[in-house]
């Protein structure tokens, strides 16, 4: 755990309480001062905690009747150009109040309770939120809002308190981390964690933030369930030959559940859609017991429910049958050449019927009568079916989604059209509603153009990677059968094809896909030759930087370059270094585990250094020593221009110019204008600053003072070598220029300044500059 900082005064260290007090004081009753106008009252923000400490606890009950009484006051003044001035001075105001309370949550400063951090930054956007409200309402151009939640290595996420309180009241860890992932406003986040917890009757004792082993399912194992416990009612079995009839037909066969002639017994019938059919799609979660991996068959009083709920859907005049369609039925668990007829047609049923109905056991546990709108829409959130991959597929094609709750189903996107939005800034209550709405609808109904339009090859995957990465399934080949469906590509390509090279056929369906894929970091990527650029899942929860690379190469527009998919690799035009012939030779060997960086210049001098990270993919080590390396960088470097803003002294001369994160590669031949390499390493390269090469150069000066052959170096650590060039750099040391040049470039290089860290450090700079030598030059 990091070590907490204190505050001192007058060389005294003070009481965690009273560095609490004033945070609070300046962070959180000075801002609802300065933003509101109004002086803080404690009618506002302040209760009677409860228990017997009497201590006072804040609560935001009056905060909402503030903010009306403020807004009302800024939106109804006639001066519009005085009111764009308030506003841009609240918003830069919170600008800087986040950034001030963001810079003592990272430093660790100790305030005795983490919620306290917490109250800030929630107030804080709730704050932005109505600033935000106001811009919009009078007509203004929308500024960009601001999350709190901004990750960094080894600090907790603000929002940690309530992940811990999920965690203590039973959330699944793949929940807690699922919602944690998509949900950027604290707000909805606490919101959450105020739910009832879903699928609590589940064991996610062995369950990880990676995935929910209770819901996974194995045919071996897998369970049909019923409606209700201890019913035994026998399966129902839709017709093979009629269902293969109407599929061999090219068309789509429906079920229709009719009262036998005991009034008790069902009659099951089986419809063809080319007949004019009007029906419903049911849209389910096989984790629970409603699919049948042996026979397409289902329990009686599961087709009975289905069929009520469907009756109960609004339904045009002329209907009477009330078809539905459900894929435990309708597509043959065997033979084969059936299986793939119908899932060429998957995209059908959800595009065409009247509705799509959502049934969830965590919904249907549920009254909706007894919960607001904004407890609904944070409920579907919640749900199974927002965890699993096919479910998505199946709400976006839809022309309407309904979500079966115990009472009714439930129609979200009508509710949110219906929203009140006559105040202004909008309650609480509508402003939460608002947020995890949009969240559910890039979750569920963005579709975005076909991928036919090259130029939206981008937004595409990036759109459908960011409703993917918190979802799963239980049969892996599963994606790119979904993939096809929600890109609307041809999926007749990838049904035919064994489930392992399914992935390979989606990636090479592109015609170009974004550059950035060169610098993918994916946790796994194809194993085929020619594709192992490309991700072998869209599932997971890596970052978009990781998954797809640098921003800047994945939002190309249609006469932006792109890389090009081909039978041997991606092939893309990009900057970086040739290196000289024998620098693979001698890095072969050589320690990189360490983070001290190969320094190398280029034909104009000019130094860099270059960081080796992670392997590009398992098992792509270093080549053969016959073999040429070469760099690739995600954008050329550059010197930084006369607008470039130091921050420190000296930082001009010792800050690096320029950065970019890049490939390790070795050159395999050079053909027609084009090289062929294959990629090792992601590494970050530098363009260093003047300081810093002036350091480079005195350390290249002592390894060429002492003159170590070649066969030494390679055959020792890099501990030992050092010891080689300890006196030749303490002589360097005791020049009093080159000294304080060192110490200088060291205050940006290391953390202490101390003569023995400094001479360490140098001595280390000197092993590298006499290992790699005249290796270590490049061309651009």
């Amino acid at each position: 755990p990091r070590e907490k900082i204190h505050l001192w005064r007058n060389g005294e260290k003070r009481p965690v309480s009273e560095t609490a007090a004033f945070v609070q004081s300046w962070l959180y009753f000075a801002l609802l001062r300065d933003v509101t106008g109004v002086t803080f009252s404690v009618d506002y923000v302040s209760r009677d905690g409860g228990g017997d400490d009497g201590n006072q606890v804040i609560s935001t009950a009056g905060l909402e009747e503030l903010l009306g009484a403020w807004s009302a006051r800024l939106a109804g003044n006639a001066d519009i150009t005085e009111t764009k001035e308030k506003l841009s001075k609240l918003y830069k105001l919170l600008i800087e109040h986040r950034s001030i309370g963001l810079r003592i949550h990272i430093c660790g400063i100790d305030l005795g309770n983490d919620t306290i951090m917490l109250a800030i930054a929630m107030l804080s956007e709730r704050l932005m939120a109505a600033v935000i409200d106001l811009y919009a309402h009078l007509g203004l151009e929308t500024p960009v809002e601001q999350t709190w939640r901004v990750r960094h290595e080894g600090v907790d996420d603000i929002g940690q308190p309530i992940l811990k309180l999920m965690r203590a009241r039973g959330w699944c860890p793949y929940d807690v981390r699922r919602l944690d992932i998509d949900t950027k406003e604290l707000s909805i986040l606490y919101y959450y964690s105020n739910l009832k917890t879903p699928r609590s009757s589940k064991d996610h004792s062995e369950c990880s933030g990676e995935r929910c082993l209770a819901m996974m399912t194995k045919p071996a194992t897998y369970r049909l369930s019923h409606r209700r416990e201890g019913c035994s009612c026998p399966l129902l079995f839709a017709d093979p030959k009629e269902v293969a009839q109407i599929l061999e037909q090219g068309s789509i066969p429906l079920i229709s559940m009719m009262p036998g002639p005991d009034h008790e017994a069902l009659k099951m019938s089986v419809k063809d859609l080319a007949q004019g059919h009007h029906f419903v799609a049911i849209s389910h979660v096989w984790a629970e017991g409603s699919g049948n991996v042996n026979d397409n068959a289902l329990q009686t009083c599961l087709l009975k429910d289905i069929s009520e709920q469907v009756r109960k859907l609004p339904w045009d005049g002329s209907s009477s049958d009330f078809a539905f369609w459900i894929d435990t039925l309708c597509v043959p668990v065997r033979p084969r050449h059936l299986q793939v007829l119908a899932l060429n047609k998957m995209r059908i049923p959800y595009e065409r019927a009247d509705h799509v109905l959502v049934l969830d056991s965590h919904l249907r546990s549920l009254d909706s009568s007894k919960s607001s709108p904004t407890e609904l829409f944070a409920q579907v959130s919640c749900s199974s079916w927002m965890r699993r991959l096919w479910t998505l597929q199946e709400g976006r094609l839809a022309q309407k989604v309904w979500f079966q709750f115990a009472d009714k189903a439930i129609d979200v996107q009508s509710i949110f059209a219906n929203l009140d939005r006559s105040r202004v800034p909008s309650k609480v209550e509508n402003w939460m509603k608002s947020s995890l709405y949009i969240q559910l609808w890039v979750q569920i109904w963005y579709r975005g153009d076909p991928v036919k339009n090259t130029s939206r090859v981008a937004a595409m995957i990036a759109f459908t990677g960011h409703a993917l990465r918190s979802r799963s399934v239980s049969v892996p080949s599963d994606e790119a059968l979904c993939l096809f469906n929600l890109m609307d590509m041809d999926i007749t390509r990838v049904t035919t094809v064994p489930p392992a090279e399914r992935m390979m056929v989606f990636w090479r369906s592109f015609k170009r896909v974004p550059r950035g894929f060169v610098f993918s970091k994916a946790s796994s990527k194809l194993s085929q030759e020619g594709i192992h650029w490309a991700p072998s899942s869209f599932l997971g929860f890596q970052s978009e930087k990781e998954w797809s690379g640098p921003q800047e190469l994945n939002s190309p527009g249609p006469d932006d370059p792109h890389a090009v998919p081909t039978s041997v690799g991606l092939q893309v035009a990009l900057p970086g270094f040739i290196f000289h012939q024998g620098l693979i030779e001698r890095m072969k060997g050589y320690d990189f585990t360490w983070n001290f960086p190969l320094t190398f210049q280029d034909s104009d001098g000019a130094w860099y250094s270059m960081r080796l990270e992670k392997a590009w993919r398992q098992g792509s080590d270093l080549p053969a020593t016959s073999h040429q390396l070469a760099v690739v960088l995600a954008h050329e470097l550059q010197h930084a221009g006369e607008s470039s803003v130091p921050i420190g002294h000296g930082a001009e001369n010792f800050s690096f110019q320029d950065f970019s994160v890049g490939l390790l590669v070795s050159v395999t031949k050079t053909e027609s204008g084009m090289m062929y390499v294959t990629a090792h390493n992601h590494v970050a390269v530098e363009l260093l600053g003047e300081g810093i090469r002036r350091y480079y150069s005195l350390a290249d000066g002592c390894a060429k003072e002492v003159n170590i052959a070649q066969s030494i170096l390679s055959n020792e650590s890099h501990v030992a070598s050092k010891q080689r060039y300890k006196a030749s750099v303490e002589r360097l040391l005791e020049d009093k220029g080159r000294l304080e040049c060192l110490v200088a470039t060291a205050r940006h290089m290391v953390e202490e300044e101390d003569y023995e860290h400094l001479l360490d450090d140098m001595m280390s700079s000197t092993v590298v500059a006499a290992r790699f030598g005249e290796c270590g030059t490049a061309q651009k």
